[in-house]
């Protein structure tokens, strides 16, 4: 991908001043990270806790709801596109990787192929646990949680629990009208610890 002079200036000016700060500790880093990343993500509404050591490529196509958080050490690449909605949590270690390099020959380094790109959807009120890796072209519907270590290559119905690699649906999230919360809480550790 050429770039001209331009945008290279402000991907020197993103890196260099959201350098400063990625690494800040908790609350002052949080804040300092949170009024840099305003400035340069295509949208940030309201509210959102960026850890420390989020490295974000691509700024320009992430797009973040209010009362998200991004946890420690994860990675977003908006290349392709990424929309993440309000209340979504992030756990450390995840990748939300936008783009692919292409192979269609073999007579081209990989390297030097074109890339493919598909955008990425969080949609509202979603947990994706620690080590999650999800790839380009993938929704993740209302309500999801996806299980830590899980590979995301496929779309993800609202309200779906998902985990395994390449991740499945392992159940539904139960409505608040067929249990009490206590119960709730119960079945997903019993469902977790199987």
């Amino acid at each position: 991908m050429k770039i001209g002079w331009r945008a290279a200036i402000w991907y020197l000016t993103f890196h260099s001043v959201y350098g400063l700060v990625k690494y800040l500790p908790m609350l002052s880093g949080d804040v300092a990270r949170w009024l840099i990343l305003k400035a340069f993500l295509r949208r940030v509404d309201g509210w959102v806790w960026f850890r420390d050591n989020v490295t974000i490529w691509f700024p320009e196509g992430v797009s973040i709801g209010g009362g998200s958080m991004v946890g420690e050490n994860c990675f977003l690449d908006g290349y392709g596109g990424l929309t993440i909605g309000r209340n979504v949590l992030i756990a450390h270690n995840t990748s939300l990787i936008s783009e692919d390099h292409g192979f269609a020959t073999r007579r081209i380094p990989i390297r030097y192929q074109p890339k493919t790109a598909a955008p990425i959807v969080v949609e509202d009120d979603v947990w994706i646990g620690c080590g999650v890796r999800v790839l380009k072209g993938v929704k993740i519907g209302t309500g999801a949680i996806v299980a830590a270590g899980a590979v995301v290559t496929h779309d993800v119905p609202p309200f779906a629990i998902v985990g395994g690699v390449p991740a499945r649906v392992l159940s539904m999230r139960p409505t608040d009208t067929e249990v009490s919360p206590a119960e709730l809480a119960q079945t997903a550790l019993a469902r977790l610890s199987a």
